[in-house]
């Protein structure tokens, strides 16, 4: 199940709706019929997958955040070194 939600996380680039997560059950139904208790864990499945999503986009906004830090950093010493430069 857990899969599953993954799988429709992903297709609907981290937003669930009640017809897109219908439709994406009931396509995967037609391969393999799933029982009661799998159904009944598909909402507690997608706050799980919902927030390994948020976890990885966290992940990658800290990343972006870092590598613009160390860019205004590099920025700001060629700066000070170009204005040393023109000083002498």
């Amino acid at each position: 199940m857990y899969d599953i939600a993954l799988e429709t996380i992903a297709h609907g680039d981290g937003r669930v709706d009640p017809d897109g997560l219908s439709g994406f059950v009931a396509a995967y139904q037609t391969v393999v019929p799933l029982r009661l208790g799998e159904l009944w864990a598909i909402p507690i499945m997608l706050r799980l997958a919902l927030i390994e999503n948020l976890r990885r986009v966290a992940v990658r906004i800290a990343a972006g955040r870092l590598d613009r830090d160390v860019a205004v950093d590099w920025a700001r010493r060629l700066t000070e070194v170009a204005r040393e430069d023109r000083r002498t």
